[in-house]
């Protein structure tokens, strides 16, 4: 991240002025929470328009209370003015699928400028040992968990389930605890899926059953809320007439799954029309994830269960990327609703995945301005949350970040953050690996 410091700061007046029917009376007394007033900055709002410049964004007591061009919002006094010419400020990056365990795990992901994960795959221990987001006072993303994850056979990863019956009674006990979202994994059935989706349903949390094993069609049929990835190996999406092949393949294990299946995919074929239409249908979102399906990254030091590519599948897998590019753009083109997940740490980096996503969808034909959009307020909308973050609009927490460069010209700009702004609190990430608050006034 960035040390370039902000511009020009200066107190309007030294004393501040809470809003009508806040102040104290007798023998009461309030801390008045500082207001800042951003200035001369470009705002990129998520919600898909064209980067706003000359733009000024007030905050007060962690939210945004206005936004409007330069010299046109009123701010109470004692409000800190911090001029941001030549910055631009866009919403916190939302990562929709990963795992992470540790608070340095989410510093990292917060340095690359993600204020919000969806850990997707939570564990029974890691859930009693720290509960939704108990990270302590650490600046980090705000962690959306639904429960333990749904599991089943001999080696669960979640909550073991014998049987459907089970696997439903939980998706009620887990709704009855405050679950956001209820996620399966892989091994749960795909004889179960249908009656935990009910489950889901009459509870009303959305159920996430992405990285189904031979694809994530049926999963989408049961009434999943998500699918994905992209690169699924799913038969279903194949024509007819490549099945039996490509199965025999993938069963033998000659060559990668994702190589077979995308030398077999006819990407506007009435096979993929399909998929379009259950996905929109159901108004469910696609969860890509390229950059663990594609052939440039290596795989994490720690990510155990990814296996790095030979030279010679590399370069089979780089031959066919294009079928995937075109997959991806045939979904979009649809409006289906896309969003950006890391995948780590099973096989990128902490925040580089993410990164790397973003600039897979650019090189697929998506514009950065909605890849952005699909990285903040898609994010948001998946995870509930859409009143409270992914644009920067008034009422909304001040989670945002402040980059150096134009995102909307070029993503890999994405990465050049100067702070992260968290419920309004301004942090920079130094060289030694610390978070430094950043003081205004």
């Amino acid at each position: 991240m960035g040390r370039r410091p902000p511009g020009a700061v200066s107190a309007i007046l030294a004393g501040a002025v809470l809003p009508g029917g806040l102040a104290g009376a007798g023998q009461d007394t309030f801390i008045v929470p500082q207001s800042e007033l951003f200035t001369n900055v470009t705002v990129i709002d998520g919600r898909g328009g064209p980067p706003r410049p000359s733009s000024a964004v007030l905050v007060w007591g962690g939210r945004i209370r206005d936004i409007g061009a330069q010299g046109s919002v009123a701010a109470p006094e004692g409000t800190v003015v911090v001029d941001l010419s030549g910055s631009y400020l866009m919403p916190g990056l939302i990562d929709a699928h990963a795992s992470p365990r540790t608070t340095e795990e989410l510093r990292a992901l917060l340095a690359a400028g993600i204020t919000g994960v969806r850990d997707g795959a939570t564990s029974p221990a890691a859930f009693e040992a720290r509960g939704r987001g108990n990270f302590g006072e650490d600046p980090v993303p705000a962690v959306y968990v639904g429960g333990p994850v749904l599991d089943a056979g001999g080696a669960p990863r979640g909550v073991a389930l014998e049987s459907e019956a089970a696997a439903v009674a939980e998706v009620a006990r887990q709704a009855a605890d405050g679950a956001g979202f209820v996620s399966v994994t892989s091994g749960v059935p795909s004889s179960w899926l249908v009656g935990i989706a009910r489950a889901a349903r009459r509870a009303e949390v959305p159920l996430w059953a992405d990285r189904r094993d031979g694809g994530w069609l049926l999963a989408l049929r049961a009434g999943s809320a998500v699918a994905g990835p992209l690169v699924s190996g799913d038969p279903e999406l194949l024509p007819e007439r490549e099945r039996g092949p490509f199965e025999a393949l993938a069963e033998a294990g000659q060559v990668p799954v994702q190589t077979a299946w995308l030398e077999r995919l006819e990407p506007q074929g009435p096979d993929v029309d399909r998929a379009v239409t259950a996905l929109l249908s159901n108004d469910s979102a696609l969860l890509p994830l390229l950059a663990g399906a594609s052939a440039s990254p290596d795989c994490p030091a720690d990510a155990t269960p990814c296996a790095p590519l030979s030279t010679d599948e590399r370069s089979a897998l780089e031959a066919v990327w294009p079928g995937a590019e075109a997959l991806l753009r045939t979904f979009h083109g649809h409006g289906v609703r896309l969003l950006v997940g890391s995948d780590a740490p099973r096989t990128t980096a902490w925040g580089e995945g993410f990164h790397r996503e973003m600039e897979l969808l650019v090189e697929a034909g998506i514009s950065p301005l909605e890849v952005l959009g699909m990285a903040t307020r898609n994010g948001a909308i998946a995870l509930g949350q859409l009143h409270e973050r992914g644009t920067i609009e008034i009422g909304k927490r001040a989670d945002f970040v402040v980059l150096e460069a134009n995102p909307a010209a070029d993503i890999r700009n994405a990465r050049r953050i100067s702070f992260v702004v968290i419920d309004g609190d301004a942090w920079t990430y130094d060289r030694d690996g610390s978070w430094r608050r950043i003081r205004f006034n």
